[in-house]
């Protein structure tokens, strides 16, 4: 077939027009491929996944984390490096610190020391330093948050272990803390000499604070009351000693009656003592 000028233009022009339909055919595949690589956070709201939420935690959902973690763990919404709350998503790092403000102080009211469930708590230590904590599941602790971030520290598990111990039972206080900071901790919380009590969540026990006890500063009040019954009813202690012979207790003065007894008030210090010395026959 013969071909003529025009039908070789038009050939050409045909050719040129499929030559770029096919351009614009690959640059909208690359496009299409594009926006479904860079669509990755719009596919995770379509299938319902957590969206991660570069905002400051709110204070519901720092609540949330620290009271509710056990819930938090049950749906499965803590990973390696994010904590999920309903549909936000936060990175364990940037959770902030619990504001003190929200925190009511570590103080006892008539000598009882109450720290309940659900709520923030603050102390301040001889520095000037502010330690948060949670009362969650009957123990004192720092935040679960603070715990995320990582502002762990030795300061703030030692307090919080000192109140939970006297909140079940003392026996081992003496083996973990110095008789000055028993003494600084219940001071700075407001704990006057005589009996108290602690109660951390669900846990009480009850005390009698004696600054200047021989064997300890705390001690249980059942220990009190079996110590004063001795004293007060007789004890073959006392046979050693002869009628009229001077007792110290809490720096009062007590004679030793004719039925070998001491009449000693409840509440005296019993554990703050001095015995009257017995004499050595050579």
């Amino acid at each position: 077939m013969k071909i003529s000028r025009s039908n070789g233009i038009q050939l050409f022009l045909n050719n040129f027009s499929k030559l770029q339909n096919r351009k614009k055919l690959n640059v909208n595949q690359n496009l299409i491929q594009d926006k479904y690589i860079h669509s990755d956070t719009s596919l995770m709201k379509t299938y319902g996944k957590n969206q991660f939420n570069k905002t400051r935690c709110s204070d519901a959902d720092l609540d949330m984390i620290n009271f509710n973690y056990i819930s938090i763990f049950k749906q499965k919404g803590e990973k390696v490096d994010t904590i999920a709350v309903g549909n936000n998503e936060y990175l364990k790092k940037d959770l902030p610190s619990v504001n003190p403000n929200r925190c009511n102080e570590i103080k006892a009211s008539n000598n009882k020391v109450v720290i309940n469930n659900g709520q923030y708590y603050k102390y301040q230590d001889n520095s000037g330093k502010t330690h948060t904590f949670t009362c969650t599941y009957n123990k004192l602790s720092q935040p679960y948050s603070d715990q995320l971030a990582g502002r762990q520290n030795n300061e703030s598990f030692n307090i919080g272990k000192f109140w939970n111990i006297l909140s079940t039972d003392a026996t081992y206080v003496n083996s973990y803390y110095s008789t000055d900071e028993q003494k600084q901790y219940l001071s700075d919380a407001g704990v006057k000499e005589g009996f108290f009590s602690v109660q951390v969540g669900k846990n009480k026990q009850n005390y009698f604070y004696s600054p200047n006890g021989k064997n300890g500063v705390i001690e249980r009040q059942s220990e009190y009351d079996s110590t004063y019954k001795m004293l007060t009813k007789g004890t073959a202690l006392f046979n050693k000693y002869e009628v009229g012979s001077v007792f110290k207790f809490g720096g009062k003065e007590y004679v030793l009656n004719e039925q070998k007894r001491l009449d000693i008030p409840y509440g005296e210090d019993i554990f703050d003592f001095e015995f009257p010395k017995m004499e050595v026959n050579v």
